[in-house]
């Protein structure tokens, strides 16, 4: 018999504990569900959104923001990278010394993107000097390590 008046005190509970959400807590909640769906994005789109994403990170750097600061808020590695160092991975070598064919062959120099395994991706900005006689000269490169997972969330945020 007790049971029965259990019932209609734990209904009226459940009923009244409905809680509400702000405008505010609805938005954030919206944007947390939009982040964690599921979204279709080609290689192409990614490819695009690499150089983007690079090119936005290179002009925070020549606008002297700091770049320990960026690393961490943008979760990437920026590095520099001299002509003739043997610093850096074996494919930041490789691309500066693609860089410096490229300037003896005439072709003008232009930023990159290459893929690091299934995950990353390489941004390289080649730094350029004209000296005079009309010589080019390849000071070296800037670096820019990302994620593909902080590649798709930066096209996600336009």
């Amino acid at each position: 018999m007790r049971l029965i008046y259990l019932y209609p005190i734990a209904l009226v509970f459940i009923l009244s504990c409905g809680g509400s959400l702000n405008d505010e807590q609805r938005k954030q909640m919206r944007e947390a569900r939009e982040l964690n769906s599921i979204k279709k994005v080609s290689d192409a789109e990614i490819m695009e959104a690499a150089f983007a994403y690079g090119r936005d990170i290179m002009g925070l750097v020549d606008s002297g923001l700091d770049m320990d600061s960026l690393e961490v808020s943008r979760k990437v590695d920026i590095r520099w990278l001299a002509t003739g160092s043997t610093e850096g991975s074996e494919i930041e070598r490789q691309v500066i010394d693609a860089y410096l064919t490229s300037m003896m062959l005439g072709t003008e120099l232009a930023d990159n993107v290459q893929r690091l395994g299934t995950d990353s991706l390489l941004y390289t900005k080649p730094v350029v000097v004209d000296l005079p006689e009309g010589v080019v000269e390849v000071k070296g490169t800037w670096n820019i390590h990302m994620s593909k997972k902080q590649v798709v969330l930066s096209i996600q945020k336009k």
